[in-house]
């Protein structure tokens, strides 16, 4: 398991306030994330102009899903480009991701 100064890198969230993964070489050393995403469609809302809810019904698009880390990636960049926040939905639940580490469970979709 690698460590930085004795901290398994797989505990550490940021560097210097960079995310851990922006991160790809420490003192020319390259760093492997060890990501491992599952291709996955989602239905888009930003919460904002439109409700979450929307999400339910958006045409979905493809992203990577991190389920080992619950990270939401840009399709073909797992590991390297987060999705935007916003709402997401797989046609039964709402998930909010805020773009860089929290995807939690919003609402079920409406019937």
């Amino acid at each position: 398991m690698p460590s930085i100064n004795g901290v398994d890198f797989n505990n550490i969230s940021s560097l210097n306030g960079v995310s851990w993964n922006s991160v790809s070489n420490i003192c020319g050393v390259s760093v492997s994330h060890g990501a491992s995403c599952t291709p996955t469609r989602f239905g888009y809302s930003d919460g904002r102009r439109n409700p979450p809810s929307d999400a339910c019904l958006a045409t979905p698009q493809d992203y990577d899903f991190d389920y080992t880390n619950n990270l939401l990636y840009v399709s073909g960049l797992c590991g390297d480009t987060f999705a935007i926040a916003g709402y997401y939905s797989d046609g039964i639940l709402i998930y909010f991701w805020d773009g860089s580490s929290s995807w939690t469970i919003y609402s079920p979709c409406g019937r």
